[in-house]
């Protein structure tokens, strides 16, 4: 009774082993196919608005105005300047067009941009300021 006891568990345990081994065939035979539908397109990656005065500000302005816009000590054509913060209290408080008016004309050692960028360029430039500088929108 033990002998057939044990060749049956045997047989349990190796039946069980083959079943879990055995990859599954599909069961749907139908042969025609639905066409696959187009992935969804990745959304494209965000474009700077700002790309072009981020741009502008780095050639034009950066040299004196610093990396963060704080200004300060710069030694210019051998000369040792104040530059005013762009985070400063008098930046935030001029209006759009007191600043485009500044960077296009120029101001006390502050040099005219008005031959070198178009007002469009200068009126990107204050929005850039006004966003990385001055946190408005």
């Amino acid at each position: 009774m033990k002998l057939i006891s044990l060749a049956l568990t045997c047989v349990a345990i190796a039946l069980l082993s083959i079943a879990c081994t055995e990859t599954a065939t599909p069961t749907n035979t139908n042969t025609s196919r639905t066409a696959a539908t187009p992935a969804t397109p990745s959304p494209s990656p965000s474009v700077d608005p700002l790309a072009t005065a981020r741009a502008n500000y780095a050639k034009n302005c950066e040299a004196c105005h610093g990396e963060q816009g704080t200004g300060g000590l710069v030694k210019v054509d051998n000369k040792q300047i104040k530059v005013a913060s762009l985070k400063a209290d008098h930046a935030i408080k001029h209006t759009d067009d007191q600043l485009a008016k500044v960077i296009t004309g120029g101001e006390e050692e502050m040099p005219a941009f008005k031959d070198k960028l178009s007002q469009q360029e200068i009126a990107d430039l204050v929005r850039f300021i006004r966003k990385e500088f001055q946190g408005k929108p």
